[in-house]
């Protein structure tokens, strides 16, 4: 293999309800872990992954722990890639938040503008994720690396790459990242070689292009 093969893959459906779940560390349902299980083996028997990288959340770390142990695929983490902290709204179901919902609403119109009390900012969520991201692409190898994150991980991932503005709340709104959905990158093994994203957001591997 000539060319760096990046997959970046969400994490499954958590066990809990609707909530901005960021530094909250919650852990897959049972239809979550099967279903991101079921995706890493898709993608291996499609393009067999040479290296693991995982979030240490345990949405994400748990079936990469388990996957790299069954296939003998080397697996690290990155505590840059963990979802944006939510500050106070973090792991609280919307249904609880009462007065708060208005300050959420003001912030998904305003990311950038609105930072969640006690959270993180837009602007080092999106700096911790692109120097992470620029030092894995500078110091991995050709092969194919698997990324299993977060959806707001991947949406800033997709805008850096595209050199688009990550303060677009549009990026938050309308870019739809689904639970345990792929997104390919591939890097050419060549002088001044620039990423290309391939797909966004496969679900089923076997509809992709």
């Amino acid at each position: 293999m000539t060319s760096t093969i990046i997959t970046l893959v969400r994490h499954g459906k958590v066990a809990g309800p609707a909530a901005l779940y960021g530094r909250t560390d919650i852990a897959l349902s049972a239809a979550g872990h099967n279903d991101l299980t079921h995706a890493l083996n898709n993608l291996h028997m499609q393009t067999p992954i040479h290296h693991l990288i995982s979030s240490p959340r345990l949405r994400c770390f748990q079936v990469a722990q388990e996957f790299s142990a069954q296939y003998k695929i080397p697996l690290h983490t990155e505590d840059n890639l963990q979802e944006m902290d939510f500050g106070i709204w973090d792991g609280i179901p919307f249904d609880e938040l009462g007065d708060e919902w208005k300050n959420i609403e003001a912030f998904w119109e305003s990311p950038h503008f609105m930072q969640p009390p006690e959270g993180e900012s837009l602007t080092d969520f999106a700096a911790r994720v692109i120097t992470s991201w620029e030092s894995l692409i500078n110091n991995n190898k050709s092969g194919h690396h698997a990324i299993i994150c977060h959806g707001g991980v991947i949406r800033i991932i997709i805008a850096h790459i595209l050199k688009l503005d990550w303060r677009n709340p549009a990026l938050f709104k309308q870019l739809q990242i689904d639970y345990t959905s792929c997104t390919r990158i591939e890097i050419g093994n060549y002088e001044k070689a620039v990423p290309v994203i391939k797909w966004i957001g496969f679900c089923d591997l076997n509809t992709r292009p």
